[in-house]
């Protein structure tokens, strides 16, 4: 996927989620926020898997990136500016297909790749 590609997605989504009214968007990122806290608390969830990605092509993101302690929305909100639904199933941007795992999968069943799988738009590893 080329970075013009990427842009694209980024653009579609910020099409999306900020032109929803403000409350919702500050209901969705106190929500965000709780979860955070609440997986930060001691003993509360557990740790993260070490090497998880070993032997994986460099540059390449993968799901076991993500931190079990932050979730994904928390750093969608962080980088971008998004409040995204937490602990709903994902619906897709393009068909609507909604998948029950609250991570969305690589690509839709309609083929759609996952704004989640571009490193230019969410970076886990920091």
């Amino acid at each position: 996927m080329s970075d013009n590609d990427e842009s694209q997605i980024k653009r579609a989504l910020k099409e999306k989620y900020e032109g929803r009214d403000e409350e919702v968007t500050k209901y969705w990122a106190k929500k965000i926020d709780e979860e955070f806290k609440r997986r930060n608390k001691k003993n509360s969830i557990a740790d993260d898997p070490k090497n998880y990605g070993k032997g994986r092509q460099l540059g390449e993101q993968d799901i076991g990136d993500i931190s079990y302690k932050i979730p994904w929305q928390k750093t969608m909100l962080d980088d971008n500016g998004i409040a995204m639904p937490i602990n709903t199933g994902y619906k897709c941007p393009v068909c609507g297909f909604i998948s029950m795992l609250e991570f969305p999968p690589e690509r839709c069943i309609c083929g759609t790749l996952s704004f989640l799988h571009c490193k230019n738009i969410v970076n886990y590893k920091r």
